[in-house]
Order: C-alpha cells, then structure tokens, then sequence
C-alpha cells in the first residue's frame, strides 16, 4: 500500500486543455475509511462537453506515485502516465464505472434542492421545481475506450515563498484542513492528440481531438473531504488576447471547517459558528505582463466589495441561467478585479468526488464547459475611494448578508456594502450538496478602467 492512501483520503490532479472545445482529465484516489472497504480504489475521469463523464476504476494496487507532494510528479495508473510536463493516455472500456439511474436521481433531487435556495423561499420556488426539472439534461453514456498523449510546454508554476508555499498562501501550513489545493501550473502550451473509440461501434475510432497549440492549465487538491459549499471557476482562454500564451484566472470560493464534520464541538451551541470561515482563492495570471495578481484571503489587503449569486429563467428558451458577480480590490495599491460569469444550470456533466458524507465517491458536481466569462482588472483613480471601500467593507449588515451563504459561510471582513447572498448560497446546506463548478472556454479580458495598468 502506498504511503498516499495513508496519509489522505483522496488526491487528485486536474489538467484542462482547451484548443476549439475543452477536454478535461482527473487521475487520483479515493481511501474509504474502512481499511478492506471496496470503495477504495483508484481513477482517471475524461471530460468533454456534451458527454457523460468517463469514469475509469482501477485497483489500489495499479496507483503508482512518484513525488506527489511536489511540483515534479509522476503518476502511474495501470498504463496511464501522468505528470506535470506530459499525459499518456491507455483507458479500456471495459474499466469504465457508468452513473446509474440511482445515483443519477439522487444527484438531480440535489441540484433542485440547491437551486431552490438560490431563487428562494416558500412557495415560489417550489411553484418553479417542474421547470427546473426540465432544464437538467443528462449526457448520453458511449463507452469509449480513449488513448493518445498530451505534451505540455513553457509551463507557469504559481510563484510561491515561504510564507506562500502554494496557492494556500500560509494557510498550506495548516495541517487539519479537509481540503487542500495546489496550482501545477497557471497556463501553459499544449501539444498532442487523443483518440475515443466506440466499443458499441465496432471499435471505431469515432472522434479523434488534435490538442496542437492548445492552452492549458494544471491543479491539485487533496485532503479527507471536499467542501459542503463553494464556487469554482477558471479560465485560460480570452477572446481578445493575441499572446502566444494565455492568461489564466482562478476563482475558489469556500466554507472552510476548522474541525471534521462528525467533530462533537459542532453540536456546542455559538461555538460552531466559530469552527469554520468563509475562504477564497482568486488568482489571476496576466500574459502580457508575466505577473500574477493575487486576491485571496490570506492577502489581508484584499477585500470583496460585491458578490451577487443569482438564476433567472430564460422564457425564450425554458433554460435557467446561473450569474456570478465578484469584485474584489487590492487596497495596499488600488488594484481592481470585476468577474461576470454566465452559465445554462442543468446542462451541465455530473461528476462523482470525494464525500464523507457519503462515504465513497459520489455523483454531486455539476462541470460546466461552456460557461462565459468575462474580466476587469483596472486601478482605481483615486486611492482613497478604494480605502472607503474597503472601510465600509466590515458593516454589521453585510456580515449578515454573508451568514447567508448555505448557512455556512460565517462572517467575512472581506465583503462589501453591496454584497448579496442567495439564502443557502451554492451548492450548500447541511452538506453534501451538488456544488457547480465553472469551466470557460471563451472568455472577455480588459484591461484598463481610471487608471490603465499597462498603457
């Protein structure tokens, strides 16, 4: 048994390479608890739009890492290859675990469940669950075997110090976090080419992706327990750029638990409220400039003046569409970050990740593809403005507008005077809630605003 299942409950690497549509893979691991538990097992998930997600299973025994706790990886998995320069790809159909119709109902009533607090209490928003029904699509099962290979050049580690390990910025030292993340890389060039065969089809090779000249990012997270609530989003293609490499942007949005979900101090009345907080991740990779800006909670200038999370109904179409706003701003230099992200609810593909709750991995995340993405990084004019701001970022009333979020986010003196909740937030609630998670293949990048950084 290698010493990775010991330590966590799960590890997992996600690389995204975007060239006209977006392909997505996700080696790991999953340990159950128990120790003979059959639930434990190792994977490698292939994603692209329009498709349900292929799940391959393999054997603990076929997981074989090299210097997974490092920016220099290798990982085997049967006769995959995986690290942080290249991926090598041989997925036979027949180890392919497809969604069943259990789970698959049992992911749908959650998606409902978290929309209904989105757009609200009572009987509005049970009146609305037939419609919401109808915008949930699930993507046709092929069972492919997949091979090919993923070569990737100039890659952008996230910078990192002693204070700022990785992406954690000082919370990497923390060792009692459920969940942990790591950037491998922020943007990158990739080359190559992957094949899906049609095991129904006669072995045809159906579709063939050439990954030449592609953009790519790389991430890692690890732990015993994904969050009960968050927001995720990235995206390393931006219509207007020209550059050879791309920008690249992060947006993790989360309710951080100080202590493990079955920890008996939860049930203390007041205390609980103390033994989590609301984290954030924002990362943004400039091309153009070779810098990264950084607007997590860890960076104590950093302060959210607007996050607005909201659904309307698309009547042309039947189609609910999700909205995030965020504005965060620098105060120690004025800088400003404004994200609008747009995607179709219900279109999205199920993925299975790792739940306590549950005790396995189970079908809670919905992958969107073809979400849209736009973003604003610009200096504020006059720096006291930005100071004010901030100032009034710490009212009483938005610390509990901030409550709000899935009844887990707790208080927050990085929100602002416009910040504005759903009740319940996203993918939130008493736990094991389906949490939708952004991907964008186009997205909008301006620069300038009152003061343009790079005129």
């Amino acid at each position: 048994m290698v010493n990775i299942t010991v330590k966590y409950a799960f590890i997992g690497w996600y690389y995204k390479t975007v060239t006209n549509e977006s392909l997505i893979i996700i080696p790991g691991i999953y340990k159950s608890a128990s120790p003979n538990d059959e639930k434990s097992h190792a994977f490698v998930m292939v994603i692209r739009d329009g498709y349900e997600c292929l799940y391959y299973r393999y054997n603990i025994s076929e997981f074989n890492p090299k210097g997974t706790d490092s920016s220099k990886f290798m990982i085997r998995i049967g006769q995959n290859k995986f690290s942080e320069n290249e991926v090598v790809l041989s997925l036979p159909a027949i180890r392919l675990i497809p969604s069943t119709d259990i789970e698959y109902d049992a992911y749908t009533d959650l998606l409902i469940k978290d929309w209904s607090r989105i757009i609200g209490k009572g009987s509005e928003s049970k009146s609305k669950i037939p419609s919401l029904k109808l915008s949930i699509t699930r993507p046709p099962f092929i069972p492919y075997s997949v091979r090919g290979y993923i070569f990737f050049n100039d890659t952008t580690p996230y910078p990192f110090s002693f204070t700022h390990p990785n992406v954690m910025g000082i919370f990497a030292y923390v060792p009692f976090l459920e969940c942990n993340h790591g950037i491998i890389s922020m943007s990158h060039r990739s080359s190559g080419m992957i094949e899906f065969i049609n095991m129904e089809n006669n072995g045809i090779i159906e579709d063939r992706i050439d990954l030449e000249n592609g953009s790519g990012y790389i991430e890692k997270d690890w732990g015993v327990n994904f969050p009960e609530s968050w927001i995720w989003s990235q995206s390393n293609t931006f219509i207007n750029e020209k550059e050879e490499k791309r920008s690249s942007i992060l947006i993790s949005i989360a309710d951080i638990p100080l202590v493990s979900s079955d920890n008996p101090l939860l049930k203390v009345p007041y205390l609980k409220d103390f033994l989590h907080f609301p984290g954030r991740i924002i990362v943004f990779y400039h091309a153009k400039s070779n810098i990264t800006y950084n607007f997590s909670t860890y960076n104590l200038f950093s302060k959210v003046i607007d996050l607005v999370i909201d659904m309307d109904e698309n009547n042309s179409s039947m189609q609910y569409v999700q909205y995030v706003k965020l504005h965060v701003i620098d105060i120690s230099n004025g800088l400003n970050l404004e994200i609008h992200i747009k995607r179709k609810a219900g279109n999205g593909i199920p993925l299975r990740s790792p739940s306590k709750r549950f005790g396995k991995m189970a079908l809670m995340i919905e992958e969107s593809l073809d979400a849209e993405l736009n973003v604003k990084l610009w200096r504020s004019e006059h720096f006291e403005e930005a100071m004010r701001y901030a100032r009034r970022s710490v009212s009483d009333n938005d610390i509990r507008k901030y409550e709000m979020f899935a009844q887990n986010l707790q208080q927050s003196r990085g929100f602002g005077p416009n910040f504005k909740f759903p009740e319940g937030g996203i993918g939130g609630g008493s736990g094991g809630e389906p949490t939708a998670s952004m991907d964008t293949n186009a997205g909008g990048f301006q620069e300038g605003g009152d003061d343009d950084l790079y005129s």
